[in-house]
Parts: structure tokens; C-alpha cells; sequence
């Protein structure tokens, strides 16, 4: 199922709600799709919210009693990309609820992300995330794209496959 900028804002709020029965304040740091649509409104939908969330076991909860009462499915919000996340990402301020504070990715984050994924094929959004990043950073050469997403990863890291999409996307 979609999910679109009301999905996600609802959503977003049923969990403050939940937190809010409990009396515990929390934070969750959305990356990928979900900021997309909410922070740049580059794409309609995603399919789920992709985020590190504190307290997690707290708010995992939340997210699988929101998905069960208003049959959603059961990853709508999850945090498995965790593991990818650099030590570097930063975030600014999207909604402040009063137990809920959410951070969107800055579009330099993202875009190292997205590049760092970089999954090619009809079904993954990553190359025109990538593009329209680029368009809004106006990055408009593969050196100065390098440069933007290795503030936050190695070269190293990134797979041969996303360099080269990379460089045939800025210089074609």
C-alpha cells in the first residue's frame, strides 16, 4: 500500500497519540521515500517510512498496533536501514508533536544515501531521487557530486554500479 504526504502526517500523528498514552516522548529521523514526498514533494507516495527511531522498542510497538488497528502493513515504519546510516547524517526539524519529534534527512544526506543504494530498475525510485536531488543541490558535475556524498561515506563504499549511473547521469 501507499503511502502519501497524509498517509505519512496521520500516521506520524496516531504514533504521538500512542506515545502520548504512555507518557514518553520520542524521536523518530526519516531517510529515503518518506522524505521525498514530505520535505521535498518530489513523488506522490512510498511505500513505507524508513527510519531510526528512540526509544525503539517503544515506537516499534506503537507502529505494529497503529498497523493492526488501521490495517496497515506491518513495516509501514521501520529502521532497517539503520546499518546505513552515517555517523556523519544530518537532519533538520520536519514536526514537533507534543511526544513526537520527527527529522527529515538534508538533501546532502539524502542524496548520499540514494546514491549509496542506488537500486536500478522500474520498481525503485532511487535514479530519479537521485536526479531531482541533484537538480535541487545544483550539483551539476560528477566531481562535485563525489565530493557532496563523501562527506558522509567513503568512495570506497559506494558500489562500482552507483559511480557509474552517477557519472552517465551528470555527464551523458
Amino acid at each position: 500500500m501507499a503511502l502519501d504526504r497524509a498517509d505519512i502526517e496521520r500516521l506520524l500523528a496516531l504514533v504521538n497519540d500512542e506515545l502520548e498514552k504512555s507518557d514518553v516522548t520520542g524521536e523518530i529521523y526519516l531517510v529515503g521515500g518518506a522524505v521525498m514526498c514530505l520535505a521535498f514533494n518530489a513523488r506522490a507516495s512510498t511505500k513505507n517510512l524508513d527510519a531510526y527511531f528512540e526509544p525503539a522498542k517503544t515506537i516499534r510497538d506503537a507502529a505494529t498496533r497503529i498497523a493492526d488497528r488501521e490495517s496497515y502493513a506491518a513495516d509501514w515504519l521501520n529502521d532497517a536501514v539503520k546499518g546505513y546510516l552515517s555517523p556523519h547524517g544530518d537532519y533538520e526539524p520536519y514536526l514537533d508533536l507534543s511526544n513526537l519529534k520527527v527529522f527529515v534527512a538534508r538533501p546532502e544526506y539524502l542524496l548520499a544515501m540514494k546514491c549509496l543504494a542506488m537500486r536500478l530498475g522500474g520498481e525503485f525510485h532511487d535514479e530519479d531521487d537521485v536526479r531531482f536531488l541533484l537538480r535541487y543541490l545544483n550539483i551539476s558535475s560528477y566531481q562535485a557530486a563525489v565530493e557532496s556524498v563523501t562527506k558522509y561515506y567513503p568512495v570506497e563504499q559506494f558500489p562500482q554500479k552507483a559511480l557509474y549511473a552517477l557519472e552517465e547521469i551528470l555527464e551523458p
